[in-house]
């Protein structure tokens, strides 16, 4: 039966930092603020997402932040963890070309239990949060009280079909015991926090334990899971408490306040990468290469880079080049193909080593233009039978 499914290797990039901070990324892929490099929802394809509370005697309150390739355009809920507690959530594209997530976990907030039962559709719920930042949505409930038509909907500059999540801690609450805690009294300490109500005794006042969360993506077709990749953990990005309406699922989810000062720019610096590597086979047919570039939230962004193709058959054929076209959105979708069709000779070049030198920023995103971009990269493979994609493995290398 595996013979007659669409295969799709999925394995993280091997990238060099050049810098170093105080906050770091997880060796052991727990830590107190996670990123999904890539979740796909797309025809047969499906993301299981699970977030888990590595606190065996702390409750967690955070919140997830599911954001779109374009230009990050985000939809977030809070979830509320006992002690290792764990949530998940399933985005799936419907018949219809919609992309829901849906779930019935009991660690929702209960407020949102009902409509995450009948299934979010995130790019109406993007549009809604997209019109809020800009205060539109009284607009929009005069037009349209019922939600947006389809026709609507496709007009917009959002898709959600591919994308990546974040997962904000928003609290912790030491109980001194690993049995489970009422969703009823953390949904009510969640309020306590929005009006600054700290009183609780349990509540850690000076941030998140560093081995709180951790996170999984996990690929699936038809119920089954065929891959999955673990979330991408950093330690020591939560060390204050935040309180007040930043911190209500109704606002955006701001690194710059949700996280601890200056936590932002020490993660984008530990995602900068001066070189980039992967390898390649079959010239690069069916190969892709997914990279998200977190913390721009705008649209149209672009990245210049650089390439250098080896062929492993013969070490002396080397092609170096700047490519024709340049990395666009927050998650640039890249054809290996393409890639090695701009080679001076690609019947020389079919398999080897691709290299990815000085990939930088067209624009004011993420630490400036002209910088080296912050990266999460992802390389898929996708071989198709009919019109289904089915993914069947993933490994990830931490960035180093």
């Amino acid at each position: 039966m595996k013979k007659n499914i669409n295969k799709i290797l999925i394995s993280s990039l091997l990238a060099t930092n050049i810098y170093a901070s105080s906050v770091s990324i997880a060796t052991d892929n727990t830590g107190d603020f996670l990123i999904a490099p890539m979740y796909m929802a797309k025809g047969d394809i499906c993301s299981e997402v699970k977030v888990m509370n590595t606190n065996e005697y702390s409750s967690i309150l955070a919140k997830i932040t599911i954001r779109e390739k374009i230009a990050s355009h985000e939809v977030d809920l809070p979830i509320l963890l006992s002690p290792g507690d764990i949530w998940s959530g399933v985005i799936c594209q419907n018949k219809d070309g919609r992309v829901i997530l849906q779930s019935d976990d009991d660690s929702n907030y209960p407020d949102a239990k009902e409509i995450l039962h009948n299934g979010i559709d995130l790019l109406e719920h993007g549009i809604i949060t997209s019109y809020r930042e800009n205060d539109y949505n009284k607009g929009y409930v005069e037009l349209n009280g019922k939600g947006f038509e389809l026709e609507e909907i496709q007009k917009t500059n959002l898709d959600f079909t591919n994308g990546y999540i974040e997962v904000y801690p928003i609290a912790q609450y030491d109980e001194g015991t690993k049995q489970k805690v009422s969703k009823k009294l953390l949904a009510l300490r969640w309020n306590r926090l929005i009006d600054s109500d700290t009183s609780d005794k349990k509540l850690r006042k000076n941030g998140v334990d560093e081995n709180s969360l951790s996170g999984l993506v996990s690929f699936r077709t038809k119920g089954q899971e065929t891959s999955s990749m673990e979330m991408t953990a950093f330690k020591n990005t939560h060390t204050r408490q935040v309180l007040g309406e930043h911190i209500n699922f109704t606002t955006d989810s701001n690194p710059d306040i949700l996280l601890d000062k200056g936590s932002k720019v020490e993660i984008l610096k530990l995602l900068q990468s001066k070189d980039l590597y992967f390898s390649y086979d079959n010239s690069g047919i069916d190969q892709y290469l997914y990279i998200t570039f977190p913390f721009g939230y705008k649209e149209k962004q672009s990245r210049r880079f650089k390439l250098v193709v080896r062929n492993m058959k013969e070490e002396k054929s080397v092609s170096v080049f700047s490519p024709r076209f340049i990395m666009r959105n927050e998650q640039a979708s890249v054809s290996i193909e393409s890639l090695i069709n701009q080679t001076n000779n690609r019947i020389k070049f079919t398999k080897g080593m691709i290299k990815i030198e000085d990939i930088r920023n067209n624009d004011k995103s993420q630490l400036g233009k002209n910088e080296i971009a912050s990266i999460l990269p992802v390389k898929a493979r996708i071989s198709k039978i009919g019109s289904k994609d089915i993914l069947i493995d993933s490994r990830k290398v931490p960035l180093k």
